[in-house]
């Protein structure tokens, strides 16, 4: 192991109890800060901070520090309240539903002067904007979830942190600052990942700033001498509407993108561009076998993409090659695929909360820069689509089991638009796509879309002879769910299903297979009303949100079907499973379907 793992996130979120269990898989020394502290000073984190919290947070960034400048890795789990980071270190954010209902309870008060539920509030409000900033990757802990589990997919996105480090996709990346306050941290992250560099606009960054990392000089602003003042520069960039404006006398050859932005997909954009290395040939010849050219258009609709994917197609298949990297955040996934299948270039922002109009984050393109490169894709389409674990998952199951001929992408999608995707996404190489909701039932009116059985609704496309096939894997995950639930000790009986959307026919289906009858469905728009007299053997949660809780019915077992931020069960449940185990059996149906190949055992398994 090169670097140290920092662990940061609220308190009672397990980063004590994973980092032990991390430090032990890596055999390297696991150091909780809070005990560093208090073994140098001689008192106890929480006499400190009761004593002066500032002096204490002075001490324990000085404390980090320390520690970090040792030669040896180790894992770091640091307090809630850290306010400074060290650049040298994987930085892995852990969140854990229910933190709230322990982080007071089980600690010293920070804000005596508040409520309980204020100081939650105060936590969150003060402390995420920082670990969102600070956090390479984020591992989301759902309620329910063993600490075995938990240990395990740490140790796997753990891996695949040491394992991007240098990675092809990682080397033709910029880190792209948010301000000049972010230049440090991207040039730390540029330096720790293996990464190209760091890029320097000119309309953030007039003056050249003095970087230890190398760097890419784009030039955004009406600026002739910009160029000149970066002639240190690992690479040039310039956008196509200020070419009168880029300087490169005197320069010697560099890469050199040029590179378009135009807010509508209009073919003179695109043949301006493509024509470029032409020009360049003529004016710059010294220059013209270092060119690379950058298509980046502010895509509005799926229509449009079709539209610029056939433009890129058609010069890609003449011998022409190109960087398309689409803007806004429906898009995203379009430059995770080419990441690995086209693109000569890339961009990351730091932090792991996503901002539309940035680029993605290293969290988002982890599973996608591991190598082998994939040859097909599967993916994910609804909205919203950020929930799913599905791109590690998958990701994993790949490179354990087939040597990661596939990838999984998240496609935010709406009904209006699903014949365009449909249309689209197996010319790009897309082989089954997953369907979440809102659209498990509205895919069935798709012209894309045939079905060899009479379903309502569906979760699951297998695109097989030219046409997707749609299928219904969420029977079997109900099921696998059903035999945990019996395991426990608990009996069929009267059932409810609370959320009445396209899922709830699969459950319904393997509710009455199993025996578990009968089975009330009821609306989440219009809560328990009357059925919450009632009592029932199982509640399966399947709205995605926290009304169920409210006015519940007795219930001897409570199943959420939630991928994350899952709500306690209420006082009414006598016991509780996560959705877990439902969601893993649906993920295996689905590689099935898809004629993709599943390790025997695995730990995400």
């Amino acid at each position: 192991m090169s670097s140290s793992f920092l662990l940061i996130g609220h308190r009672t979120s397990g980063k004590s109890t994973l980092g032990r269990r991390l430090a032990e898989y890596h055999s390297v020394p696991f150091i909780d800060l809070d005990e560093a502290i208090a073994a140098r000073h001689g008192k106890s984190a929480a006499e400190l901070v009761a004593k002066d919290e500032a002096a204490f947070r002075k001490i324990e960034v000085e404390e980090l520090t320390r520690i970090s400048e040792q030669s040896a890795p180790a894992v770091i789990a640091a307090g809630g309240g850290l306010q400074s980071f060290p650049q040298n270190m994987f930085v892995l954010w852990i969140t854990r539903d229910g933190w709230e209902e322990t982080a007071l309870a089980e600690r010293d008060r920070l804000r005596p002067e508040l409520n309980a539920d204020e100081e939650i509030a105060w936590m969150i409000e003060t402390r995420e904007p920082r670990f969102q900033r600070a956090a390479h990757l984020q591992l989301q802990i759902e309620r329910g979830c063993s600490i075995d589990e938990a240990a395990r997919r740490l140790q796997l996105l753990s891996d695949w942190l040491l394992a991007a480090v240098d990675s092809p996709g990682m080397r033709m990346s910029w880190m792209v600052p948010r301000d000049a306050d972010d230049l440090a941290h991207c040039a730390a992250t540029a330096s720790l990942f293996g990464m190209a560099g760091v890029e320097i606009r000119s309309d953030v960054f007039p003056e050249i700033p003095d970087l230890d990392v190398p760097y890419l000089a784009s030039l955004r602003t009406e600026d002739p001498g910009f160029f000149q003042r970066s002639k240190n520069a690992a690479a040039f960039d310039c956008d196509t509407a200020l070419l009168q404006h880029m300087d490169l006398s005197g320069l010697e050859p560099r890469p050199l993108i040029l590179s378009t932005h135009p807010n509508d997909v209009f073919k003179e954009y695109f043949d301006h561009l493509i024509n470029l290395p032409a020009w360049i040939e003529k004016a710059l010849p010294a220059w013209s076998d270092h060119v690379v050219l950058k298509y980046a258009p502010r895509v509005k609709s799926w229509t449009e993409m079709r539209y610029a994917n056939q433009l890129y197609k058609v010069f890609e298949k003449s011998g022409g090659r190109l960087s398309f990297l689409p803007q806004g955040k429906p898009w995203r996934w379009m430059r995770a695929m080419r990441l690995v299948s086209g693109n000569q270039t890339n961009y990351i922002s730091t932090g792991c909360k996503e901002i539309s109009h940035r680029p993605p984050s290293v969290d988002y393109f982890l599973p996608h820069v591991q190598m082998p490169a994939p040859s097909e894709f599967h993916g994910i389409i609804g909205n919203p689509v950020d929930h799913s674990h599905g791109d590690v998952f998958h990701r994993a199951m790949s490179l354990a089991a087939e040597d990661g001929k596939s990838s999984y992408l998240k496609i935010p999608l709406s009904k209006q638009e699903i014949d365009n995707c449909l249309h689209l996404l197996p010319q790009l190489g897309f082989r089954g796509l997953s369907v979440t909701s809102p659209l498990k039932e509205n895919i069935l009116e798709s012209n894309f879309v045939g079905c060899e059985t009479d379903l309502p609704a569906g979760n699951t496309l297998a695109y097989i002879k030219g046409s997707f096939l749609l299928y219904d894997t969420d029977e079997a995950g109900m099921r696998a769910a059903l035999s945990e639930i019996a395991r426990a000790g608990i009996e069929p009986g009267p059932t409810a299903i609370f959320g009445s959307g396209g899922v709830s026919h699969a459950l319904q289906r393997a509710l009455e297979a199993e025996g578990w009858m009968p089975v009330t469905v009821v609306s989440a728009r219009s809560g328990w009303g009357a059925h919450a007299d009632n009592g029932y053997s199982l509640v399966v949660d399947a709205s995605g949100g926290e009304s169920a809780a409210i006015n519940a019915p007795h219930a001897r077992a409570w199943l959420s079907l939630s991928y994350q931020k899952i709500a306690r069960a209420p006082g009414s449940a006598e016991s509780f499973f996560n959705g877990m185990t439902f969601f893993k059996k649906q993920a295996l149906a689905q590689r099935e379907l898809w004629d993709l190949a599943t390790p025997e055992e695995h730990d995400l398994l």
